[in-house]
């Protein structure tokens, strides 16, 4: 068993018991398995990409440091850790922007269709703002801020379009929409209104997206 296999099994795996632990509210089992979830995806990455982007190791490394930010407990919810938390997943998209922004020489060979995925970036981003912003307070510039960068990240997906295999893009424009759904679903628990099994929603649609846009990527070679 190559090392591609060993690292993808042990992501699906860990993925499967920490979305269990979070379906039965298991603290253990969340912070025993949140650590490596990213962790392994990046590795899975490293070892099957034939030329690794180290942009799109560190769009990961940024959502690795989100995920050990967000786990640690804050009883009082004063989201002391989520201003770090965000600012590591906001970078992450930014390296994610830099890898897929790589292809903005191609613009002009982008399918007519694919500019239309365009306004459904722009919608996902204008529902966030709409549910989330007028609650968060203090934190509302770095939300606006926040929604900005995921629009444009999940907006410039569509620019490898005509340059790269088609089901690549099209897995990693997913991807970009999912993470968004993921960002939307947590950031409304925590500023508006409490989600029962909120974790579980916002785990399984972040690890579907980040893994869409990392399997997307390791496709484009044509």
């Amino acid at each position: 068993m190559d090392l591609p296999v060993i690292f993808l099994a042990f992501f699906t795996a860990t993925a499967i018991a920490h979305l269990a632990a979070e379906a039965v509210s298991s603290l253990p089992g969340r912070f025993a398995t949140k650590p490596f979830l990213v962790l392994s995806l990046a590795l899975y990455y490293a070892c099957s990409a034939v030329s690794v982007n180290w942009l799109m190791l560190a769009a990961l490394a940024g959502g690795w440091l989100g995920d050990i930010f967000l786990m640690i407990p804050d009883p009082q919810k004063t989201r002391r850790w989520f201003r770090p938390g965000l600012a590591a997943f906001l970078l992450g998209h930014v390296f994610y922007i830099a890898v897929f922004a790589s292809y903005a020489g191609n613009a002009g060979n982008v399918p007519a269709w694919g500019w239309c995925a365009l306004p459904v970036y722009l919608a996902a981003g204008a529902v966030g703002f709409r549910l989330i912003a007028p609650h968060a307070g203090k934190m509302r510039p770095a939300i606006v801020a926040y929604i900005v960068i995921i629009v444009l990240m999940g907006a410039a997906t569509v620019l490898p379009l005509g340059a790269v295999r088609l089901q690549g893009a099209l897995l990693a424009m997913a991807g970009a929409l999912v993470f968004m759904v993921s960002d939307t679903v947590n950031a409304y628990n925590k500023f508006a209104r409490e989600i029962t099994h909120e974790r579980l929603y916002t785990m399984s649609t972040y690890l579907g997206g980040q893994f869409l846009i990392v399997q997307g990527y390791l496709m484009f070679p044509s």
